[in-house]
């Protein structure tokens, strides 16, 4: 008998006309490729194909990991489909599988684009390395898949759990202890992908210098992912409805705290300016969206730590990752857009012009998380070209945030695929030295 939820979930992708919405990221990576092989794929001209490839393949398997703990996180947690189906009895395992296969096929296209930037390799006549690279790039599609849904089930648990309270506290900052819990779940689940990613890549290097047992490390992601996916479905009976309840409760911990104190925790809400959409796009982005800001310093945080490398090439790796960082920060826009009911802006008597300009500029402020601790490393170590680097991504994270106003302003939550693929672009230009 075939799952009742994913029947739904094939129905409504069928009303919404998303079933070909990969093929627009896709292409966009396709147009893009010829100027991303000078900078991604310089190792085939210097001979170091075994060790640049684990590098590239590695990152990349990172970043897919990444992005589908994200929507994981999103799907699962706070998803269409919860308020939805939170009024009726459901079976959870089932639930689950439907929303494991949703989220993987409407994800599909991460992996893709990874095999579109990783072609060339095959092209110049090492295929054997490109599947292995491609391998390396679908293992963090499957470990990101897996280890993040079973981590936001287990966060629930975490969100309750005496023994991790003291912990929770001292990292939850200004947030509910239960909604720190759900709030690091993604890093932690990043975490973990991540490390069985740098075994698999070093795994993935020494089977194609010749030692064999070394393809057995690229097990390992892969089997993780297997484990998430199978501990996913026990923990749903015990915790997906009591996400509910969780969300319930923090929900109402914020709808209870005084006006004026909840004006101050709003973060960069000082720079709104009497603006009431700038100030609007603030609260909307720390109070629904916090995982945005919280991402973006995290991100830089990693960066900064790269920028303060003696290495003469550490300013290179910070213009490809902060570039793509700023990017990946700025469809927050996007996101914002989609949360907002579509009658809102006219109830408010407010132009939407001016709301999705706000959006772009809180994006753009968004993304300094990711600029600012790579511009103190760069100072620090590389100051003869540090101002270069940075102005830099700041263009490109100002383009990208004009660019996520825009397609806010014309298509609203749907705006990811004009961004996606116009973003892609906007970083393989970059990279050329056209910008």
């Amino acid at each position: 008998m075939s799952n009742p939820y994913r029947r739904v979930h094939r129905w409504t992708r069928h009303r919404s006309g998303g079933r070909w919405n990969w093929v627009f990221p896709v292409g966009a990576t396709a147009l893009a490729s010829p100027w991303t092989e000078a900078v991604l794929l310089g190792f085939l001209e210097q001979g170091r194909i075994h060790s640049g490839l684990s590098a590239v393949a590695f990152r990349l398997a990172v970043l897919v990991a990444g992005a589908m703990c994200l929507h994981t996180y999103t799907d699962l947690v706070r998803g269409s489909d919860r308020p939805v189906l939170d009024p009726h009895p459901v079976q959870a395992r089932a639930l689950i599988v439907a929303l494991a296969y949703r989220t993987g096929m409407e994800r599909i296209y991460l992996p893709l684009m990874g095999a579109v930037l990783l072609f060339p390799v095959g092209m110049a006549g090492h295929w054997t390395a490109f599947g292995a690279g491609l391998g390396l790039v679908v293992s963090g599609y499957w470990v990101g898949l897996g280890v993040g849904l079973s981590t936001h089930l287990a966060a629930v648990w975490a969100s309750q759990s005496r023994q991790l309270a003291t912990l929770l506290d001292a990292i939850r900052g200004d947030n509910p202890t239960m909604q720190a819990a759900l709030i690091y779940a993604p890093g932690f689940a990043l975490g973990v992908a991540g490390v069985s990613l740098a075994l698999a890549s070093a795994g993935m290097e020494s089977g194609l210098d010749g030692w064999r047992w070394g393809w057995v490390w690229m097990v390992l992601p892969l089997g993780l992912g297997g484990l998430g996916l199978f501990y996913a479905r026990q923990l749903a009976d015990r915790f997906y409805v009591r996400t509910t309840a969780v969300l319930g409760e923090i929900d109402s911990m914020y709808a209870g705290i005084d006006a004026v104190d909840d004006d101050r925790a709003v973060y960069l809400e000082w720079l709104a300016a009497e603006r009431p959409e700038i100030l609007r796009a603030l609260r909307h982005g720390w109070r629904g969206l916090r995982s945005w800001p919280i991402g973006a310093w995290v991100l830089g945080a990693i960066l900064g730590v790269i920028a303060f490398s003696k290495d003469p090439d550490s300013p290179e790796q910070i213009r490809i990752l902060a570039s793509a960082g700023v990017l990946l920060i700025a469809a927050v826009a996007l996101r914002m857009a989609a949360r907002d009911p579509r009658w809102l802006d006219q109830a408010l008597g407010v132009s939407r012009i001016r709301v999705a300009a706000s959006q772009g500029w809180v994006a753009f402020l968004y993304a300094q998380g990711v600029v600012i601790p790579a511009a103190f490393g760069l100072w620090i170590r590389h100051r003869e070209i540090a101002l270069h680097v940075l102005m830099y991504i700041e263009l490109i994270g100002l383009t990208g945030a004009l660019l996520a106003a825009f397609s806010a302003w014309g298509w609203r939550g749907r705006g990811v695929w004009a961004y996606g693929p116009l973003g892609i672009i906007v970083w393989a230009i970059g990279l050329s030295g056209t910008i």
